[in-house]
This record gives C-alpha cells, structure tokens and sequence, in this order.
C-alpha cells in the first residue's frame, strides 16, 4: 500500500472506536547507537502491530481512555485539525509512539505510528496519515500529559 495517504481528520472520522490505549516502544538501550540501522534489527521497520495485531513486544502501555471521555474528545479534536502546513522530512520514520484504537469487543480497529523526529505517521495497514505541523505539536503535548517520554 506504498504511497498511499488520507488526511487525519478522515482518518479519525473512519475509525469506530471504543477506546484507545497509547504506547511508547523501541525505546530501550536495544534500539540505541549499537543497533541502529544494523544487522541486528531494523527498527526503522517496526510498527506498534503486525498483521496478526500483536502489539510489539518491545511496546510500554502509558495509557487509556474512552473514546467519550474528555481525553478521547481531545485526540479527537487533534487529529480533526485541517491540514494547512503539512510537513516533508526526508528521513525514515522510525515510531517511538504509537495510538491503539480499540472496539468495545477489546479488538485493534486501528492504530496509528508516530515519529516525532520526522513528523510523520502511518496507520497499521501502512497508510501514511497527513497532518498539519500544528497536530504533531498538540499531539506531542497531549501524549506528554499522559505519560509519554518523547525526546524529539
């Protein structure tokens, strides 16, 4: 699905969720210096969920809300932003943080990758999600306010 891309507020819009869990993963010493980029493991590869929909084993849970809950209501809100003043890195993203939407069955409906270093994110079916510079910003300051420690 290489080079495909809906804009984030489609994107959140498509999404009929229950509840959403935040992950921070490839933080550990493992995906450091010694490893980057090498033989080792190629973590600029690596996404919160397989096809499986197993979530990453080097993944963390920072947190949990409901879709209704004021949370829910501001990632919302965030993700709903127009996209005016869209970013283009030319780096490989490589996900520190990722958003996993659930349906009241506790199934994965969806999950969004983010790199914060590129401004750049991918949903779990590998569709690159466009959002405005101002997002990443309010998604960053939303994802610190739970418990992410993200270093971009």
């Amino acid at each position: 699905m290489a080079n495909q891309a809906i804009n984030s507020r489609d994107y959140i819009k498509s999404i009929d969720f229950e509840y959403v869990e935040t992950y921070s993963f490839q933080l550990n010493t493992y995906y450091f210096e010694t490893n980057r980029n090498s033989d080792t493991i190629s973590w600029h590869d690596q996404r919160i969920t397989g096809p499986d929909k197993k979530i990453n084993p080097s993944s963390r849970k920072i947190s949990s809300f409901q879709c209704a809950d004021a949370e829910g209501i501001t990632l919302i809100r965030i993700l709903e932003i127009d996209v005016a003043n869209m970013p283009a890195w030319m780096c490989a993203p490589i996900y520190r943080d990722a958003i996993v939407f659930y349906n009241k069955d506790r199934e994965v409906v969806s999950a969004l990758n983010i790199c914060f270093e590129c401004l750049y994110m991918e949903n779990n079916m590998g569709i690159n999600i466009e959002a405005d510079e101002s997002t990443y910003d309010l998604l960053k300051s939303f994802l610190i306010s739970k418990g992410h420690e993200i270093s971009s």
